[in-house]
């Protein structure tokens, strides 16, 4: 049987007077790569934030057989380190990592993700797409049973999108455990075991990528689906 990194149970988060996650329950294996599509206002990225406490569930159950890194939308690198510092500060603050071990598997992390030459650089001299790669490897330096990913594409521009998702893809295929929140169907077509389509904070339907672009049941996702193919 494969082991169950997470396993959340009628999850529901309230924003005051607004129910956004309705009774959500999901499970994911080790190795699984899970994206989650919908439109925006669905309950995705907040679902997400629910995993490693960011936001607090309302009620509801998270079961977490180990530790989470997360990537988001806008990188959160530190802007006075340089790419270097930013990936080896938390293994050696919050783990004690020792700071030659941290730097030798920083730069072994920055040569996964193709920047091994920007590891002095600073943020602000790196283009957005090399931000997220950084970011990346800053959060696999943790060495995280599952790596979340909030629209880790949306704040690029569509010529760097592919360098990101190619690390992504290489991920996928080292059977690292991934949740991707993502816009970018191709990949969740592609790279994902298992997609999960929300709407209205619920799971509407999940399957394989096949079920869900080539046979989707539900006249919501089949509407979805059709309006991202027009636009």
């Amino acid at each position: 049987m494969d082991r169950i990194i997470l396993k959340m149970t009628d999850i529901v988060k309230d924003f005051g007077d607004l129910r956004v996650v309705k009774g959500v329950s999901l499970t994911v294996s080790k190795g699984e790569t899970v994206a989650i599509i919908g439109p925006s206002g669905s309950g995705k990225s907040t679902l997400l934030r629910c995993i490693n406490g960011l936001n607090k569930v309302t009620s509801g159950n998270i079961e977490l057989n180990g530790e989470t890194g997360m990537v988001f939308q806008h990188f959160n690198l530190f802007p006075h380190m340089t790419c270097l510092e930013n990936i080896t500060y938390a293994p050696v603050k919050v783990k004690g990592m020792d700071k030659e071990e941290a730097r030798k598997r920083a730069m072994e992390l920055l040569k996964m993700v193709g920047l091994e030459t920007k590891a002095d650089v600073y943020p602000a001299h790196i283009s957005g797409g090399q931000k997220q790669r950084v970011a990346i490897a800053r959060a696999l330096a943790m060495n995280p049973d599952l790596m979340l990913f909030d629209e880790p594409t949306s704040a690029l521009d569509p010529e760097i999108t592919g360098e990101v998702l190619n690390v992504m893809k290489k991920l996928a295929e080292e059977h690292t455990t991934m949740i991707v929140v993502t816009h970018e169907m191709g990949f969740a077509r592609e790279v994902a075991d298992r997609v999960i389509f929300m709407n209205d904070g619920e799971i509407v339907e999940e399957g394989s990528p096949e079920d869900i672009f080539e046979n989707p049941r539900s006249e919501r996702l089949k509407a979805f689906l059709k309006s991202i193919i027009r636009s």
